[in-house]
Formats: structure tokens, sequence, C-alpha cells
């Protein structure tokens, strides 16, 4: 049986944990318990092997303990939430989770939470109410858009799967920026670190195009680390999977490939990070901030696989059981 190793991507930026790790990792286990997430005994040792606590960590490293359990029950809700629909009751049926979204966005409006909810609601509603404890309604604004953007994302994949589409691979990487989460992430910097962002910067071409660089970065990486579980689970949405079988190309080519524009976006992003204009000494200080928070996500994704057993990776991947799933 032929085995692969997987390559070790370009990462050139500092890697930092917040010194509240430890407190955030208890939170994270309470919280989903508190709110019914896990849903039996496999997915609570699933949740504990993922180690989401370490990537939020990692991700802030320096902002206030309360900020960062806010960010950290963010993330776990959407990763719960990915995991969720790609279940048989919602893995085909995008009007069904379409429908789950309308509510979501009734109670992000401040309606009232009631028994019908489900367990996600109701923690939605708690992730709303602590996180306007902290953050204004402007940024808020603005986060709740960029959340909508990874909803919007989940339907399409769900409307992909249940009319076998298989996307180019241009078409998939427009969509996986929706569907990694890292818009409402990224505008998470700017809450954990008391960060004012003023609407011109944010329009800003440059900034605009790093942080659409850093996403696909952090997207691509995912999307070679994961190709266990998307193999395990037939889910075709994943860029490595894509290019093997739109080009016709082997396995370990396709992730050669992916690695190399991986990297390659890593260079391209430090140079347009050179272009920056000088806005004056009070906006500069607050973009190197963001930039800086940006380098800190794509170190602590890169690093947290190191940790995790989300993917369950390995060095080696068995091609052989592999090219059967892929081919099936």
């Amino acid at each position: 049986m032929n085995e692969l190793t997987l390559p070790e991507l370009y990462c050139p930026f500092p890697y930092q944990i917040n010194k509240y790790a430890d407190v955030l990792e208890k939170h994270a286990l309470e919280w989903v318990l508190k709110y019914n997430l896990l849903i039996d005994e496999s997915y609570y040792q699933y949740f504990c092997k993922s180690k989401i606590f370490l990537l939020i960590a990692g991700s802030y490293p320096y902002c206030d303990l309360e900020e960062l359990k806010v960010a950290n029950d963010w993330l776990t809700w959407m990763i719960f939430l990915d995991d969720y629909y790609d279940t048989s009751h919602f893995k085909n049926k995008p009007e069904l989770i379409t429908k789950l979204h309308n509510r979501f966005f009734e109670i992000l409006s401040g309606a009232e939470i009631t028994n019908q909810d489900t367990p996600y609601s109701h923690a939605l509603n708690n992730l709303r109410h602590r996180t306007l404890q902290i953050g204004n309604p402007r940024w808020f604004h603005f986060f709740v858009c960029a959340l909508s953007e990874f909803l919007d994302g989940c339907v399409q994949e769900a409307h992909n799967r249940a009319n076998g589409i298989l996307p180019d691979v241009e078409t998939y990487i427009i969509l996986r920026r929706l569907t990694g989460g890292m818009g409402p992430l990224f505008e998470l910097i700017e809450f954990c670190n008391h960060l004012e962002i003023p609407y011109l910067l944010r329009e800003n071409i440059i900034l605009k195009k790093l942080k659409m660089m850093s996403n696909n970065i952090i997207c691509w990486c995912n999307d070679i680390y994961s190709i266990p579980k998307e193999l395990r689970i037939g889910d075709p949405h994943n860029l490595v999977l894509l290019l093997k079988n739109h080009k016709k190309i082997s396995l370990e080519h396709a992730i050669t490939q992916v690695s190399e524009m991986h990297d390659q976006e890593v260079q391209r992003m430090i140079e347009l990070e050179s272009t920056l204009p000088c806005l004056g000494q009070e906006l500069d200080a607050e973009l190197a901030k963001y930039i800086s928070g940006i380098h800190a996500w794509i170190a602590s994704h890169f690093h947290w696989y190191s940790h995790s057993g989300r993917y369950e990776v390995t060095e080696k991947l068995a091609l052989e059981e592999d090219m059967k799933l892929v081919n099936a």
C-alpha cells in the first residue's frame, strides 16, 4: 500500500498562546454542556480532542478573558453547526438549513427565545447578549453581515450536495471563503483587541485584498489537513479533491499543488502588506494591530493541527482506501 506524507506548509508568523488558555478550556466545556450542544458521549470525546480553545487562545493571544470566551464560543457554535449540517438530516436539504437560518437572524435582531427553539438558537441568543455587552452596535452590524455570509455558504454547499453539483475550482475558492467562517472570526480581531477600524479603512482595497488572501491561506491549509474527514463523509467540498477530480491527477499531486498555492499566497500577502499607505499615526497603529491579528490567526491555525484531533490527522494517509472513497 502506498503512503502519502503531508507537506510542511510555510508559516513565517509568530505563534503565541493567550495566558488564559487553561481557564478557557474549562469554560469551553461548561458552555457546550450548558446549551446541550454535545449530542452523545462520542461527540463529547470528539469535542475534547478537537481542542478548539487552543485555536482561539493562539488566534487572540493578547485579549482579556471575557472577550476570549466570547470568541471561543462563536467559533464553537459555527463548528458545531457546520458538523450538524453534515448529518443526513440536513446534508442534502438546503431548504431546512435556510429555515433554521431565518430563525437565527430573528434572534440576532433581538427576538425572544422560545421553548420551540433548538439548542443552537438558545446558544446564539446567549452569544448575542454577551457580545453586545462588550462590543458596540456599529461593530456588531459588521459582524452579523460577515456571519450571514458564512451561513449563506452553508446553504450553497447543501444545494450542491442535493443537486450533485461538483463546483469548478474557481467557484469553490469563492465559496470556501464563505464556508470557512473567517469573515466573522476576522471581525472578532477588532472586538477582542478593542480596535476602532473606521469604515473608510474597512473599504481600503489593499486591506480587503489582504483579508481575502489570509482567508485563502487558512482555508487551503484546512483543506489539506481535513482530507481524511472529507473522504470519510464523502463530501467533495475540498480544494485538493476538486483539483484531483477536475484535472485527473493523483491525490499526491493535488496535495502538492494546493500546498504550493498556499505558500505562494503567503508570500504574495507579505509583499502586499508593504504597499499599505500611511494614514496617520493613530490609524497606522490600529491597522498594525489588526494586521498582527491576521498573522496570529494564520499562525495559530497552522500550529493547531499539531494538537487537535478534529481531523484525526496522521503524517501518513493510506492511499489505497482513500482512492476507493474518492472514486466511489
